[in-house]
């Protein structure tokens, strides 16, 4: 009997032994779940039990950590490919430079938001837009149009068409200076005058019209104070009033039917017209322009002798009255002005040395003789008319030389 009960306390210790032992495992398990209750509510303990078990917050922490260390080397989260659209005076690659991103960089770390703020932080981007679809990134922007850039205190200012003077601090800004022309000694008022007519006129005073032009430089003329001169990049050159700026968007037609090397045009915007003036006559002086335009005397006027002819017949020589007689014997038959030929039909574009004038020579009623034999000579238009071809010139009083037209 006492055998059994000592066999059965026996048996009953190592039992209560090992209950204590998971009860306390048990326990402490429960305090890393945070599902110790410290009073008896039951509603308490039911909102305890609702917690994320730290085992899984762990597994979270790990894939995470997994996920980041994976990620870089994933094809499938890099830039495949990069456009860019709508950009003038930056190339693509500076654009992509500006933006500070490539191909095979990291979607993560390239958003579209911040590619767009990086590239309206540059001065002469107005705005931009990014667009992500799949691997690929278009990148959209809108340049400022640029008049030019002039040079002060060492420094490049290039000017917007809104008038803002923006210093050049970089290399990529100063790489663009060949699409603009360069502003030599213009006044603050005059470059205000030019954007403020680029804005009036964005159709015509484009990017490309700037970009023909070398430099842009104050002009004179007595009837304009304020012209422009334009030194073109082919070598003709430009004068004009700053009002009839925009006739530069026909220069391209212009070239078309233009001859002759480094020519000189003259912009009439109010009549709408281009014309072609002598080179050499825009640098003369007002009182050389005044010589350089009279016609002389002994041209215009058949009664008039050089003061040597006079001399001459004052002598009354045998040999010079020969000389005479056979020259009235081989002097031409005069020529009747009803039968000189009809050339001209309709308006024509005259160049002489006052610049370009459009003209109907059929209209012209003025014909008188001129000194030359058989030329005729019109007042009203300073034209001169062979009597025998019916072609009309006009006179170089310069060179003495007759021009057709």
């Amino acid at each position: 009997m006492e055998d059994r009960k000592k066999k059965k306390s026996t048996d009953q210790g190592p039992k209560r032994k090992k209950s204590s032992v998971l009860s306390k495992v048990q326990t402490w398990f429960s305090f890393l779940r945070n599902d110790h209750i410290e009073d008896e509510d039951p509603a308490a303990e039911k909102r305890v039990r609702r917690k994320v078990p730290t085992r899984l917050l762990l597994a979270y922490a790990i894939f995470g950590m997994a996920l980041i260390c994976i990620y870089p080397f994933t094809k499938e989260f890099q830039i495949r490919a990069l456009n860019v659209t709508g950009n003038y005076y930056y190339s693509a690659s500076q654009i992509y430079k500006i933006a500070d991103v490539s191909v095979n960089n990291l979607m993560i770390f390239n958003s579209p938001s911040s590619i767009q703020s990086k590239l309206e932080e540059n001065p002469l981007i107005q705005e931009a837009s990014v667009v992500r679809n799949g691997q690929d990134l278009s990148i959209t922007v809108d340049e400022k149009l640029i008049i030019g850039y002039y040079v002060k205190d060492n420094t490049n200012y290039l000017v917007t068409a809104d008038d803002e003077r923006i210093p050049i601090e970089n290399e990529q800004e100063l790489r663009t200076l060949i699409h603009y022309p360069l502003l030599v000694d213009l006044s603050d008022s005059t470059i205000s005058k030019i954007c403020e007519q680029t804005r009036k006129y964005p159709d015509q005073l484009t990017r490309a019209v700037y970009e023909r032009i070398a430099e842009i430089q104050p002009w004179s003329e007595s009837y304009d104070k304020n012209m422009l001169k334009l030194v073109l990049q082919d070598g003709n050159t430009v004068f004009t009033s700053i009002p009839s700026l925009f006739m530069m968007s026909t220069y391209s037609k212009i070239l078309e039917n233009l001859t002759g090397d480094n020519v000189c045009l003259l912009l009439d915007g109010e009549n709408n017209v281009v014309n072609k003036v002598s080179c050499t006559y825009m640098y003369l002086s007002p009182e050389e322009r005044a010589v350089n335009r009279e016609i002389p005397k002994k041209v215009i006027d058949p009664t008039f002798k050089e003061e040597t002819d006079e001399e001459n017949k004052e002598e009354g020589t045998d040999t010079g009255n020969e000389e005479t007689a056979g020259e009235e014997e081989t002097q031409s038959t005069p020529i009747d002005p009803a039968n000189i030929p009809q050339l001209y039909y309709g308006p024509v574009t005259v160049t002489t040395d006052n610049g370009e004038m459009t003209v109907d020579v059929s209209q012209i009623s003025d014909w008188e003789a001129a000194a030359v034999e058989n030329f005729q000579y019109s007042p009203s238009t300073q034209l001169f008319r062979a009597m025998d071809s019916g072609i009309v010139y006009t006179y170089e009083a310069a060179t003495d030389t007759f021009w057709p037209i």
